[in-house]
């Protein structure tokens, strides 16, 4: 009998609440079913439907095709990651000219790795030369090189190498520095709305 009486109430507040206005129904995590006069503020496990006068659905949730709801979860994270920027760049920066004298410092710390990486080149390639001078040495006395001066030879090149190519990575680095800071001030100027 308690059963009947709660299941009248209910039906009761549906109609009050339908006859006002809108009638939500959806299914929570734990797979219970509510109703109520506004949707749920937390995503429930089952989408919300709106009910109409007679109870009937009136607007079922919308299904979303799996690219679709990847679509929708990527470009959530994408605004998440915006608003995290935002957040970052108000907290960092007062002004825009802040930016650039960020940008200017991590461009002379490169710069400075970049030096220093013409130092050791230039010093590998003396050792380089000497080395190979030590083989034509051995060459015009038709002698076989030795296995180390040869190894020696090979790693003197594969360092230079190695220098060249951390030395077009930094070069690449400053690039993308002064991109990210460009655009990093654009970005605190429409945040704070003052062009200078």
């Amino acid at each position: 009998m308690r059963r009947l009486t709660i299941l009248a109430g209910a039906l009761a507040l549906m109609v009050s609440v339908v006859a006002e206005g809108r009638l939500y129904r959806w299914t929570d995590e734990n797979g219970q079913v509510h109703y109520g006069d506004k949707p749920p503020l937390s995503q429930p496990r089952k989408g919300v439907s709106e009910l109409g006068s007679s109870g009937a659905v009136r607007k079922s949730p919308e299904t979303l095709t799996e690219e679709e709801r990847l679509l929708q979860e990527e470009e959530a994270r994408q605004a998440n990651e915006q608003r995290r920027r935002d957040r970052a760049l108000l907290q960092s920066f007062s002004r825009p000219a802040e930016v650039d004298l960020l940008r200017d410092r991590q461009v002379e710390a490169i710069q400075a790795v970049i030096q220093t990486n013409k130092i050791r080149r230039k010093n590998a390639q003396t050792k380089l030369e000497r080395l190979i001078k030590t083989g034509e040495y051995y060459t015009r006395q038709k002698k076989l090189l030795p296995a180390d001066l040869q190894t020696d030879i090979a790693l003197a090149r594969k360092e230079i190498d190695d220098i060249d190519r951390d030395t077009l990575k930094r070069e690449d680095e400053i690039a993308e520095v002064k991109k990210r800071a460009h655009l990093d001030k654009q970005r605190l100027i429409e945040l704070q709305g003052d062009p200078y």
